[in-house]
Formats: structure tokens, sequence, C-alpha cells
């Protein structure tokens, strides 16, 4: 992992500038602890949260945490009512990300269905799901967003399903408000996903090796000229959701909203996930979040004309 230098060198010569080796050896210091530190403890976690779903064999410490977000799904599924095909489907498709094996599959079914039978104890699958994450709040992160994909994989929640997903997320430290954003940014992402591929393919905005730098970018002359040869004109509807995805109102200012759009795509962007040890199934899976997320940003710079 690439350790952060850059609080304590620039701590050090700001010391640097009393002329006084101690003063550039408490910069260093302070640098570390208000700059480096967080950078590198959040990298850290990031890549133990990637490793965390790349699947080795069932003897490996993370199967265990594999096993129990299994269990956590059928146990949302379930309060649906009935589980349906599309989480089946949903179910399945994580069983590919995380490139199990036809013994692991089994395993993960089997847990799936101990989450579903009605018998499972939250509380102590939670507390078990919270030891295997070590403290770390980007695994627990994940986990909840694979379980708001699995309740939203037939286009709609159910009371049930978000009664669920509140009860989890509170054992796990989340608060609700927390968590219904998450599923909020989920059913926003749905929602835009057809818009933001028109939007792409309109040439209002780009994504990826070429499109303008590591996290993809706007060009705002091409854009313009894009519209004015009546291409892709955004509805209201769609700039809310895409207000939404990027956990920002109509009413937050630029700046922000560049912030929290550089920081998502920190979080998402498939060159940063894939050397965290993603497997490359669940990496793809991601790359289309960052497209989404990246058409969002790019759809609030034009409508704002920045």
């Amino acid at each position: 992992m690439k350790q952060s230098w850059t609080g304590r060198i620039v701590g050090a010569l700001l010391g640097l500038l009393f002329f006084n080796p101690l003063t550039a050896l408490i910069g260093f210091a302070l640098g570390w602890y208000f700059v480096d530190k967080k950078r590198n403890d959040r990298a850290r976690e990031q890549m133990q949260a990637g490793q965390a779903f790349t699947y080795s064999s069932q003897y490996s410490p993370n199967f265990e945490l594999i096993r129990s977000t299994f269990r956590l799904m059928g146990y949302v599924a379930r309060g649906a009512g009935r589980v349906n095909e599309a989480h089946i489907n949903k179910a399945e498709q994580y069983m590919a990300m995380m490139q199990l094996d036809e013994d692991a599959r089994r395993s993960a079914i089997e847990a799936f269905n101990q989450g579903k039978d009605g018998q499972l104890d939250l509380q102590r699958e939670v507390g078990y799901l919270r030891q295997l994450a070590g403290g770390n709040f980007t695994i627990i992160s994940y986990v909840l967003e694979i379980e708001v994909q699995l309740a939203l994989a037939d286009g709609r929640m159910e009371q049930g399903e978000y009664q669920r997903l509140l009860s989890i997320a509170a054992l796990a430290g989340v608060a609700a408000a927390q968590m219904d954003r998450l599923i909020r940014i989920r059913t926003a992402e749905m929602q835009f996903e057809q818009a933001a591929r028109a939007f792409r393919e309109r040439g209002f905005g780009g994504f990826g090796p070429g499109a303008g730098g590591a996290y993809g970018s706007y060009d705002h002359a091409g854009s313009q000229q894009g519209g004015s040869q009546g291409g892709y004109q955004a509805s209201a509807d769609d700039l809310n959701h895409a207000y939404e995805i990027l956990g920002v109102t109509a009413d937050t200012p630029f700046e922000e909203i560049k912030k929290n759009h550089k920081r998502l795509m920190l979080k998402y962007h498939p060159d940063r996930l894939a050397s965290q040890g993603l497997p490359p199934e669940m990496v793809r899976l991601y790359t289309q979040k960052a497209q989404d997320i990246q058409a969002a940003f790019d759809l609030i710079k034009k409508a704002r004309g920045e």
C-alpha cells in the first residue's frame, strides 16, 4: 500500500521556516497525526475491504465473512414475504463476482437458506460480522450496500425488507439516517442508469482512461457543442437523481459537490478497486457505479453552467 507523506513533508517544511530543527520535528509529527495517519488508515481499510471479498478457499478467514453476508442476504430477502427470483438471481450474481467454486457456492447457498428460514439470531449474526470485520467500517459499508442491492433486486423495496435493513444497520452501529441514504442512493442509481447511459452515449461526459484523467472529466465546450446539436436534455427527475447519487441537494454549493464527487470516485474507481484486490467481477460491478457517479457529476455541472 502506497503511504501518504504529504502531511509530514509539509509540516517539516513549515517548521523549518523558523530555522529550528525542533519546530521541524514538531511539524513533521503534526503532519503525520492530522493528515498522513488518517489518509493511510483510510487506504488500509479500503484495501482490507477489497481483499475481504476475494475468495481463495473455504478455509480462508474471509470466507466466514462471505457466509455471514449471504446469511444476511437471506434474512433481508425473506422480509419481502417470500424469496423471489430476483433475489435469487442477485445472490447468484454475487457468487459469480466473488468467484466462488462449486463447494463454496453450496456453502453460500446454505448460508442464504439459513438466513431466510426464520431462525436467524440477528443480534448474534451482526455481532459476528462486526467481529470478522475487525473494526473496519469500510467492510461493513460494503456488506450494507450488498444487502440494499439484494432488497432492491426486483425494483422495489417491501416494508419488511426495509425494516430488516434498519435492524441490521442499528446492530452494526450505523444510524437509520445513514441507512436511508444508502437506500435512496441505490434507488436513484437504478432510476438514473438509463438516463446516464443516454447521457454518456451522446457525448455529455467521459469516463475511464483517455476520457480526461484519473477520474474522468467533463468537457464543457464539447458538451455545449453537443447540446446545440440537439443532444440529450436532462429532465428535472434526472437532475434530482444525479444529486441523490452524489449525496447532495440542489442547494449544495458546487465546490462541495466537487468534493463529494472526488470522494466517491476515490472509493469506486475501478483501477483503485483492482489495486485493492477486489475480484474482476466485483470491479466490473462497481465500474457501472463509478460511471453513474461520473455521469451524475457531468449532468449537474452542465445544468449549473460550470
